[in-house]
């Protein structure tokens, strides 16, 4: 890893704070101290046994992407800044994983105005819910004190609030999905149909992001290089919203 590189992590990492359980802090500190004297890979692991409860804070991913690119796994390092920018909307982030993906001829990190309204609404997507909710209650306060002052049901204020309560039934329930994975597996195919007996439409390598549309059994349909093909679920690594 280059200097600079170093001293992007570095950067980010005085910006990152964490809390955990005194458990939790126990095996977080012991993969720091390994992390602090250089042994990546037994603090790699131990950080790793915290990430699959979805205990991750930003700096601990942060050191997980720090040590893959250091072992020249830029497959995962893309994986660990991707989930690091959508915790904390850090440009510099995305700045970082947009120039790993030239080096490594990578798509689907392209920065636009898209990609970063997107991770706020996730990021704030708690905070959306809450907002979306407030609303509904202020109209059921209003359509009471109208029912109870007019002694009928008042039609604007019904269906504003039915409109409402529809959009917040959709929003918990299909609202918070995150439907963006990293190819994990090297030579990829993708087919034309979920079958293996379909036409492979392309061959992709590992690291590269792409959008899922759907899951059907064992396959994924998604969208590459204009086209919607299906990928079996197991060549790929989805990203998670914290």
């Amino acid at each position: 890893m280059n200097k600079k590189s170093k001293l992007f992590f570095l950067v980010l990492l005085s910006t990152s704070f964490q809390t955990f359980s005194q458990p939790e802090n126990d095996l977080l500190n012991k993969a720091d101290s390994l992390f602090t004297a250089q042994k990546f890979t037994q603090s790699f692991e131990l950080f790793d046994s915290i990430y699959r409860y979805k205990k991750a804070s930003p700096a601990m991913l942060l050191k997980m992407a720090y040590i893959k690119e250091g072992l020249s796994d830029y497959t995962l390092a893309q994986y660990y800044l991707n989930e690091y920018y959508l915790a904390t909307n850090n440009e510099l982030a995305l700045t970082k994983m947009e120039k790993l993906a030239k080096e490594k001829k990578l798509t689907g990190y392209e920065t636009n105005d898209l990609n970063f309204i997107r991770s706020l609404y996730y990021k704030h997507f708690q905070w959306l819910v809450i907002g979306v909710f407030s609303i509904a209650l202020t109209l059921f306060v209003f359509f009471i004190i109208q029912l109870k002052k007019f002694n009928k049901i008042p039609p604007v204020t019904s269906f504003f609030m039915l409109a409402i309560l529809i959009g917040l039934f959709l929003l918990i329930n299909f609202g918070k999905d995150y439907n963006e994975a990293l190819i994990i597996k090297n030579n990829t195919f993708v087919m034309a149909g979920p079958s293996a007996g379909a036409d492979v439409l392309d061959v992709i390598l590992k690291g590269n992001k792409v959008e899922i549309n759907r899951e059907q059994d064992v396959w994924l349909q998604i969208e590459w290089q204009g086209e919607t093909g299906y990928v079996k679920n197991n060549n790929v690594k989805r990203l998670t919203v914290w």
